[in-house]
């Protein structure tokens, strides 16, 4: 049931890009979708690359945003990312209370905004700063006061504040590049459980589902497991006397 909705919200998204592409073509004029995970950012790629007279571009705000807007121009048009239709938000707080991503996420949704709507949310202390789409950015500032209980205060910043994502690197040697080998090594459990967890669909590989433990896995892929964070493949450094193999694994915190 899971596959037959993914699979349909996909050619529902592969069915508006075509319209917005249409749209462009006729009108001579720049669109944009809504907000676009990783994997759905992929789909497009892989899907209209080789479209003639368009170009497409990226972005979520910031340079290394994860959640970003599709923008469609004529190919004659240079795209400008001041045009893409993002505002930034920024939402402090005075409480002691601990408030979360997922707090801050649920009660933009509890406004009655579309997930869709919400890029990346960067949280810093006592302030996050929240991307959405400018159509939703008046409604937001109205309406949400609140992080659960706690008492919020929001306003427009002219650009996303410099960041860095936490992120810790480290070198292992593994038996090989199987995806159970590197959950275990990249989360530190065993293979035991990184199996359960691949067969229980919770591991997605460059965001795409993978449900094959012995998949292998190449330089530069990203292994998400859902609830646990996601980790990347940075670089294969070879092998050991005793054919096991050197790996460098980003794990972001």
């Amino acid at each position: 049931m899971e596959d037959s909705k993914s699979k349909y919200a996909d050619e529902l998204l592969i069915k508006k890009l075509e319209d917005l592409i249409e749209r462009v073509d006729k009108r001579m004029t720049e669109s944009f979708t809504d907000f676009l995970d990783p994997r759905q950012q992929l789909l497009i790629s892989d899907n209209f690359r080789h479209i003639k007279g368009i170009s497409m571009e990226f972005y979520g705000g910031y340079e290394e945003a994860e959640r970003k807007i599709c923008g469609i121009f004529n190919e004659y048009d240079e795209s400008n990312i001041g045009t893409f239709p993002i505002s930034i938000i920024h939402i402090c707080w005075k409480s002691p209370k601990k408030v979360s991503h997922r707090d801050i996420l649920g009660s933009i949704l509890g406004t009655g905004i579309r997930r869709d709507k919400i890029g990346d949310i960067i949280q810093q202390d006592k302030k996050a700063y929240v991307c959405v789409h400018k159509d939703i950015a008046d409604y937001l500032m109205i309406h949400m006061d609140k992080v659960g209980s706690i008492p919020v205060d929001l306003e427009y910043c002219d650009s996303m504040t410099q960041f860095t994502k936490e992120v810790k690197t480290i070198t292992v040697v593994i038996a090989s590049l199987r995806l159970d080998c590197i959950l275990a090594a990249g989360f530190g459990v065993s293979r035991t459980k990184a199996v359960e967890a691949i067969r229980s669909s919770k591991i997605f590989v460059n965001w795409k589902p993978e449900a094959a433990a012995s998949k292998d896995i190449k330089e530069g892929d990203v292994v998400s497991w859902r609830g646990k964070g996601r980790i990347q493949l940075r670089d294969i450094i070879g092998s050991t006397k005793k054919d096991r193999i050197k790996v460098v694994i980003k794990k972001y915190i």
